[in-house]
């Protein structure tokens, strides 16, 4: 593996002569935005350009020096467990899974941590869907030595931020679409907020603690920071603080009676990206095609047992692809292993899973398919994300923005319509707190017409 590889002659470990470094990675994001997907499926186990979005999050974190991970689960425990039981990369770390089905926010899984007394310094928090090769030893170093060299205990928190356009940046939501204003000599944060359709406001009071400050509308947030102690035990102190954008960061920055401080970091370099819906997870699946990740890339196969080929401009294929003659594949395609395509039909920007069975004839753009899936002759798929099993009989066809979970079959002819979400499975006991949602209310299910059976429309 790459985070394994030689390191250079003289470089020091970020653990050595300290404690083992630790980590908390959160895999829910306690949203609903990619439903019904998750309703079997955590969304850090959802492929990501064939390759579940956890192991990218695991291979940055190797690359920082981690070596205990703590896995916060909410939803689908069990599902999480039995993968981190069989994965090369987890056996890099020593890892415990925390079972909490009764955490609903980032604050309840933080207290449920706290309440365990298992951290003992400094830590990484990351969420279970990041996509990242940045460096994080320069974060890791800057907070250190705040603490250590400098003595500011208060100094609990390190924010990694990246360095981005404003016209760039993808802020889907409004935890996303930050403004924050920093004192530029010391990188504290002094103020942070979401912004509104009236711009970004900042009390004047401020700079009297504060005589220069910088405001900045370029930076992105990675969801990696790193901790001290203090944040758990901030939260649990706090005990009405659930989000840590809207509760814990205004919180501390605005308390007459906290003296704690945050403080910021700009990766230099590297690429950062957040799959928190349907949306981003196009636009990283993208980003990874094009290489912005690099090395974390198909042709690089880092991740589980890939064998994928860069074969031509922008196509990345497996071994034992089996490619009909007269097909079209254009660019930004990738096809897994052990998957045949039909004759006549045609490919452009897709990423297509292992063991799939495309028929001749059809035609799929801008789609996701999971491994498994029957595509018969003549279907047409557009901007689609189509789960594991699913099958797509003669003639049928996907409008766009279009997400069919695990197992669905469309019949003969029937006609998707743009939009629609279908599912086999309910809602999860616990999708209160499941971590994937596509809004912030419940799904509502109903009974689909035509020829698709047994589904249920979200």
């Amino acid at each position: 593996r790459m985070a394994s590889k030689k390191k250079q002659q003289g470089k020091k470990d970020i653990d050595d002569g300290e404690e083992m470094l630790q980590a908390i990675l959160l895999a829910d994001s306690f949203r609903k935005r990619m439903t019904p997907i998750t309703y079997t499926t955590p969304k850090s186990l959802l492929p990501i350009v064939n390759v579940p979005i956890l192991e990218y999050t695991l291979e940055l974190l190797v690359s920082a020096g981690v070596k205990e991970l703590f896995i916060v689960c909410c939803c689908h425990a069990e599902k999480i467990q039995e993968y981190v039981e069989n994965s090369a990369s987890c056996k890099q770390f020593q890892v415990s899974i925390v079972v909490a089905p009764a955490c609903k926010s980032v604050g309840a899984a933080l207290r449920e941590i706290d309440s365990r007394g298992k951290i003992r310094g400094d830590f990484i928090l990351v969420n279970g869907d990041v996509v990242s090769n940045m460096k994080l030893e320069p974060a890791l170093q800057a907070h250190r030595r705040r603490r250590e060299e400098e003595k500011n205990k208060d100094a609990i928190l390190t924010m990694v931020f990246k360095k981005v356009h404003p016209s760039h940046k993808t802020s889907l939501f409004q935890e996303d679409d930050v403004c924050i204003a920093i004192n530029p000599e010391s990188e504290q944060l002094v103020h942070y907020q979401s912004m509104t359709n009236k711009g970004c406001g900042i009390d004047s009071s401020l700079f009297t603690a504060h005589p220069t400050v910088q405001v900045l509308y370029d930076r992105q947030y990675t969801h990696v920071c790193i901790c001290s102690p203090e944040v758990l035990c901030l939260f649990t102190d706090e005990f009405d603080w659930q989000d840590f954008h809207s509760d814990f960061v205004p919180g501390v920055l605005t308390s007459e009676i906290l003296s704690y401080q945050i403080y910021t970091y700009t990766a230099a370099s590297g690429y950062s990206g957040r799959v928190n819906c349907f949306n981003s997870y196009d636009l990283v699946s993208k980003d990874i095609i094009h290489r912005w990740s690099f090395p974390l890339v198909p042709d690089a196969n880092l991740f589980l047992d890939t064998s994928y080929q860069y074969v031509y401009p922008g196509v990345y294929k497996e071994q034992g692809v089996s490619l009909a003659q007269s097909c079209t594949v254009g660019a930004d395609c990738v096809i897994g292993a052990k998957t045949t395509v039909g004759d006549r039909s045609s490919l452009s920007r897709t990423v297509v899973g292992r063991g799939c069975s495309i028929g001749a004839g059809s035609v799929i753009k801008g789609s996701y398919l999971f491994g498994n899936v029957t595509v018969e002759d003549d279907v047409t798929i557009v901007d689609s994300v189509i789960g594991e099993g699913v099958k797509l009989r003669k003639g049928c066809s996907v409008a766009q923005n279009c997400v069919l979970a695990g197992g669905v079959e469309v019949g003969p002819g029937f006609a998707v319509t743009e939009g629609k979400r279908l599912t086999l499975a309910g809602a999860p006991k616990d999708a209160d707190n499941d971590d994937d949602g596509f809004d912030s209310d419940g799904p509502e299910e109903v009974e689909t017409q035509g020829d698709v059976t047994d589904a249920k429309e979200v």
